[in-house]
């Protein structure tokens, strides 16, 4: 019985192109192709491939991907390319990687349904791709390496539709762009970030009643102001 296997991993990290410093959450996902062992019921334990993928990861995860050796221009495909170069040998079963971004890349708003369940209202949804790095932080603390991340910007407001233009500016402001260098985000935690986006929205009459600001897949912070 011939099967493929795929597992996703996660990695936040900055990246220079021509457009300059920036950063993204990126979407690596991992499959494995091969006979099934009929003893185990399985191809591979799922925790090898963690394993196996693990000293990869940690030199992509929190880290500006062009100071990694042998890295190029550090593009999808050349991340692609050193994946695969370094995984292959390492599981016996590997069969290729895929590496994606994990936002839009580009200012595509969209209108979300109040959620009473949460306690959250209708909210106009975008993301921007940018660097970061948290300076005040311990050294060793991987969020004050340079890295990036693809930031999920949720504006919540009686009718988040009328939003977009003020959440266009949002996005031209801070897509692409170093965060540490935009006043205000000089340490661009979560919780700053969702109060600078307040502020940018107080003149505004739309009824903002929330911002909700997410870097990862799995966390985010709420705010609904002071």
């Amino acid at each position: 019985m011939d099967v493929q296997l795929a597992k996703v991993f996660g990695a936040e990290a900055a990246h220079t192109n021509e457009k300059g410093l920036h950063g993204h959450s990126y979407r690596i996902t991992v499959i494995a192709e091969g006979v099934v062992d009929a003893a185990f019921g399985w191809l591979v334990d799922y925790a090898d491939i963690k394993r196996a993928f693990r000293p990869l990861l940690d030199q992509l995860d929190h880290h500006h991907l062009n100071d990694i050796e042998a890295m190029g221009n550090a593009r999808l495909g050349d991340v692609q390319r050193w994946i695969t170069e370094r995984l292959g040998p390492a599981l016996p079963c590997f069969k290729a990687v895929h590496v994606a971004i994990a936002g839009d890349c580009a200012f595509r708003p969209v209108v979300l349904l109040r959620e009473p369940g949460l306690d959250l209202p209708a909210r106009l949804r975008f993301t921007f791709e940018a660097a970061q790095s948290l300076p005040h932080l311990a050294e060793g603390h991987p969020c004050r390496r340079l890295h990036g991340h693809t930031y999920r910007i949720e504006i919540g407001a009686a009718d988040p539709a009328r939003l977009i233009e003020p959440a266009r500016q949002i996005y031209n402001t801070l897509d692409h762009t170093y965060l540490n260098h935009t006043p205000g985000l000089e340490a661009a935690t979560s919780e700053r970030l969702c109060q600078w986006i307040w502020n940018r929205l107080a003149g505004e009459a739309q009824g903002v009643e929330a911002v909700i600001v997410q870097e990862t897949e799995t966390a985010r912070c709420i705010y609904h102001g002071e």
